[in-house]
């Protein structure tokens, strides 16, 4: 049995505009791209969908029901949580055991999560527990589909998870808010639950036996995070390697590190990706292999130093194998996290057609921290390939003729001396890779034992995946400056001439930037432009 949350083109007069609709029923899968589209689209209608999946659900809730009534052990319904699954509790308690679950777990800290990381929270929840395996009823994911209608998103603490047994404290704050407690994100502002279900006339939602612990059970926080960063670091990707074809365009480097013969030899896919990306982007490639045209036959007997540059460093050469194991790495990360949305990993299990309640461990976060573990140096390194190249633009000694620091020097005349143009730039640049690099390292390798030995093994996927957001924001930065510097490059050299030899795929691009970024003449802060040009270029 498969869950399908597929969007689907349906004319909904709203507005006098069509909108999409994301539906969920039994056919296909929740992908990357639909939450991709569902955050680009502003949050479109999401709506449960058949009678079929509505019947599954509703036998999948009757089984539970009677299984309690029968005064069967289950775990976290009739049993108490964690270590204390021991605590029989008598089945007329096993309602407000739930509540009790949701207000004990209250305990998250830090500033909320973003609005989209806390909507794709709620959209992932809703997917894993309609699958028919959790126990819940037709009402609570009625009642989380009335809250994504409405764009109402439970604000969710990013701090207080280890990632097994999932995302327990985050995720109860999608429980308390359908109940209608705790804080909400709602027309992009935080407020309390209790106001907004209010105004819109929304009764809160009185949790059954099961569904808190089916709700709080998850991998939906840290899924959420890896998937908004993930989607993210596709666009990265795409820009890095747009900016690296005007950088060799700008400095006259040689075209030969992108070759496609030189692919065939290594075919990585990542690799070959992001080569035929740049070089389909460079002017007369086939004309800048690095072979120079003699005009002489001069004979060298001893040794001549020249300023023909037969290749260049490593920061250009390298390019696409730097970020070709990144393209690697994050296709693998996809299919993983795939895998992990359209997954049942709450606890224990239901299967009510093979009449098995199965207690297992499918809360467990290990998947989801490998691939942000596996990610973040190669985020990071992405930050440094293109902070070194910046090093490269601002230095007049490596850059071929452009002025130091990018200082428009035929503009300023004699005050160009007292102008410092990028120099600081770069400064920050570096700054921000070196705290990517920081973060880098693995987190899922600092397992704690907590609750009383019973969680003697956890994931800390959560927190990885914080970090991969963390290291992404840094590098969208550094992407930002090198974006300007770029755009001030060419003005510097010759007042954009070197431009008109782009051609037609990198021309727009370049013409984006000049739009985007004036050019720094005399010297001015920066700070509020650089994040004009991450929004532009990632928003």
């Amino acid at each position: 049995m498969s869950n399908d949350l597929s969007f689907s083109e349906s004319k909904v007069e709203s507005e006098s505009k069509a909108v999409s609709t994301l539906d969920i029923d039994l056919i296909s899968q929740l992908t990357l791209e639909d939450i991709k589209k569902f955050i680009k689209d502003n949050y479109p209608k999401v709506q449960l969908n058949g009678e079929v999946h509505k019947s599954l659900i509703e036998n999948n809730r009757r089984y539970i029901d009677q299984r309690i009534s029968d005064r069967d052990d289950i775990y976290g319904v009739t049993t108490g949580f964690g270590n204390s699954a021991s605590n029989r509790i008598s089945p007329v308690m096993s309602q407000e055991l739930q509540k009790n679950l949701m207000a004990y777990h209250g305990c998250g800290v830090g500033e909320y999560l973003s609005e989209r990381d806390c909507a794709v929270t709620l959209l992932i929840r809703l997917n894993c527990n309609a699958r028919g395996y959790s126990g819940v009823s037709w009402e609570l994911l009625k009642q989380m589909e009335l809250f994504l209608q409405h764009n109402i998103f439970p604000a969710i603490p990013a701090k207080g998870s280890v990632g097994a047994s999932g995302d327990l404290t985050p995720l109860s704050y999608i429980g308390a808010a359908l109940n209608g407690q705790r804080n909400v994100y709602y027309q992009g502002v935080i407020r309390p639950t209790s106001e907004v279900l209010a105004e819109l006339n929304i009764e809160p939602y009185e949790l059954k036996a099961k569904e808190g612990l089916a709700i709080m059970n998850g991998t939906s926080v840290m899924s959420a995070i890896a998937a908004n960063t993930i989607n993210e670091i596709d666009t990265a990707i795409d820009i890095s390697c747009k900016l690296i074809a005007l950088f060799v365009e700008l400095i006259d480097g040689r075209a030969s590190p992108f070759h496609p013969k030189v692919h065939e030899l290594k075919p990585h896919q990542g690799q070959r990706y992001c080569a035929d990306l740049i070089y389909k982007r460079l002017s007369n490639p086939e004309q800048r292999l690095g072979r120079r045209q003699r005009t002489d036959d001069q004979v060298i007997e001893h040794g001549l130093k020249e300023k023909f540059r037969l290749q260049d460093s490593y920061s250009i050469r390298c390019s696409p194998q730097v970020l070709g194991s990144l393209v690697d790495t994050l296709n693998w990360a996809k299919s993983v996290l795939q895998v992990e949305i359209n997954s049942v990993n709450d606890n224990p299990l239901i299967d009510h057609e093979s009449d098995l309640i199965l207690n297992a461990g499918h809360f467990y976060g290990g998947h989801v921290a490998a691939i942000c573990d596996a990610l973040k140096p190669q985020v990071a390194n992405m930050g440094a390939l293109l902070e070194r190249e910046l090093g490269i633009l601002v230095d007049d000694r490596l850059n071929g003729g452009i002025p130091n620091n990018l200082v428009a020097v035929d503009d300023l005349g004699d005050k160009a001396w007292i102008n410092h143009g990028f120099k600081a730039m770069q400064i920050s640049a570096s700054a921000l890779v070196a705290e990517a690099l920081k973060q880098s390292g693995p987190m899922s390798v600092f397992s704690r034992t907590t609750e009383a030995l019973n969680q003697d093994i956890v994931s800390m996927g959560t927190i990885a995946a914080r970090d991969l957001k963390t290291i992404l924001s840094l590098v969208k930065s550094v992407i930002a400056i090198q974006a300007m510097a770029i755009r001030q490059a060419y003005y510097v050299l010759d007042k954009d001439q070197s431009a008109e030899k782009l051609n037609a795929l990198s021309r727009p691009f370049f013409d984006s930037l000049v739009e985007t970024f004036s050019p720094v003449i005399q010297d001015r802060a920066l700070d509020g432009e650089i994040e004009e040009m991450v929004a532009f270029l990632f928003d």
